[in-house]
């Protein structure tokens, strides 16, 4: 223990170079490579954190979350806080127990008289052992870690989902306790590609996307209509992991090594309990992803790839928990509620996980951009959603509609009131034909397109061109 005492202390050392130096930022390699990308992206995701309180920041490896935090604690230093009450772990293959340990027996510089701690661990979700037992018992039995601020970010959705029960009552009475980092959504990636370029226009609340207010703004970004068709194209090509962004801003093809990257995020890390081999498991996450646009069939897709329903499942399950994807069950009748037995609709959290596969060996084939649009219109609804109601995290409240003629009507939630929204890419005027099913229901439809813009006076659907709808409803 004397000699594990001391690796954790000469650890803490070297991850927390502030301790020592004003110019650590300028040498920290996680900040130069991003400032070497030439994008000045900062997420917010750790904005306002709220003295004394428990946050979690949850998203998927290679998103940036150890950058937000290293951003953090440079906005946390310029706003006055003392150099040596910032403490960051990487506790990233721990023993649950070298939390305590950490806490009760490594020796911590001073802080002046005062001043409270803030704590940053990095990917508490892969501790192993029942660490939120370990931070219950700290928050519970520990008086300075109990009034200190603390920063818990994890990739493993499950962990932190059953983490925030036993952590229960011990996280503050702060707001946005529960964060989530995801790629870059579609107006932060138009604002970095276009520049100058960009239209100023405000973001529409998720329920007011049928209204009068959006009826003028949409026509108001006509005149940048070519531009944001082209950004949205780019988009689905490059998706938003900042990466892959910085070399869609520099006109270069998606990096090889980051496609690697990824890969090993999906076959080494998600899929690390698996048995399958990579060939196999990139068979099924192609075979997934051709599902995209329609509810999956399990069975059917382990039929297809040579294996059993129940490995499939496990396997679905695991890129959920790595937030590598993300489901949109069919809605109960009357309810704000998944519908029992009923199959969902599964999409990758970002267009490069889809496109996986093909990029990794081009005889595989690649996503259909119409496809894409769908996913992308519902990760930018998931996106706005949490923008507005940090909390709605752990909920499922987007759902796809099966109408009585057993059609299928994409997105619908509580969120987004009366409207519903149907990723068609059409660019004619057969965009009519494609609006029946909405037309048919209760609900006032959008239909997104391509490049066509046609917002007719009534009950009848609108349609609304998959640029200029998620300039102004995503982050």
């Amino acid at each position: 223990m004397v000699t594990k005492i001391g690796q954790v202390a000469q650890e803490l050392s070297r991850l927390n170079p502030w301790w020592r130096t004003e110019r650590w930022s300028t040498l920290d390699p996680d900040l130069a490579d991003a400032r070497q990308t030439g994008l000045s992206y900062r997420s917010g995701a750790l904005d306002d954190l709220t003295p004394g309180s428990l946050h979690v920041l949850r998203g998927p490896r290679r998103v940036g979350k150890t950058v937000t935090v290293k951003q953090a604690i440079e906005d946390l230093l310029s706003g006055g806080a003392a150099p040596t009450s910032i403490v960051r772990v990487a506790a990233d293959g721990w023993d649950a127990k070298d939390l305590r340990t950490l806490l009760q027996n490594v020796a911590l510089p001073p802080v002046p008289e005062g001043a409270r701690r803030y704590w940053f661990i990095d990917e508490v979700s892969a501790v192993t052992g029942p660490w939120d037992q370990q931070v219950k018992w700290l928050r519970d039995n520990d008086s300075e870690f109990h009034a200190s601020t603390v920063v818990l970010t994890g990739s493993n959705a499950t962990a932190l989902t059953e983490a925030a029960g036993a952590l229960a009552g011990r996280r503050g009475s702060g707001t946005r306790l529960d964060r989530t980092l995801l790629p870059m959504g579609f107006r932060t990636f138009a604002t970095t590609i276009l520049g100058e370029g960009t239209p100023d226009a405000p973001t529409l609340p998720v329920r007011d996307l049928h209204s009068p207010a959006a009826n003028e703004a949409y026509h108001r970004l006509v005149p940048w209509l070519d531009r944001l068709v082209e950004a949205w194209e780019l988009y689905l090509l490059y998706g938003g992991f900042p990466r892959s962004v910085a070399a869609a801003r520099a006109g270069h093809p998606v990096p090889v090594d980051f496609v690697e990257d990824l890969f090993n995020v999906v076959s080494a890390d998600a899929f690390k309990a698996s048995r399958l081999p990579a060939v196999t498991e990139m068979a099924l996450l192609e075979r997934l992803w051709a599902t995209i646009a329609s509810p999956v069939n399990l069975s059917s897709v382990a039929q297809d790839i040579g294996t059993t329903p129940d490995i499939v499942s496990r396997h679905v399950g695991y890129l959920r928990d790595a937030f590598l994807l993300w489901r949109c069950p069919q809605r109960a009748d009357g309810k704000w509620l998944p519908r029992n037995r009923a199959q969902d609709k599964l999409y990758a959290i970002d267009p490069l996980l889809a496109r996986l596969p093909h990029l990794r060996n081009p005889a595989r084939p690649d996503i259909d951009p119409t496809v894409l649009t769908e996913m992308q219109i519902g990760l930018a609804l998931r996106r706005r959603v949490l923008a507005e109601r940090p909390d709605a995290g752990n909920d499922e409240f987007l759902f796809h509609v099966r109408t009585p003629a057993r059609k299928e009507i994409d997105f619908v939630a509580e969120d987004l009131g009366t409207v519903a929204i149907e990723g068609k890419y059409v660019e004619g005027g057969n965009w009519r034909s494609e609006a029946a099913t909405v037309n048919a229901s209760t609900w006032d439809g959008l239909l997104v397109t391509r490049n066509v813009l046609e917002t007719p006076p009534g009950v009848a659907a609108w349609a609304v061109p998959a640029g200029i709808l998620a300039f102004l409803l995503d982050t």
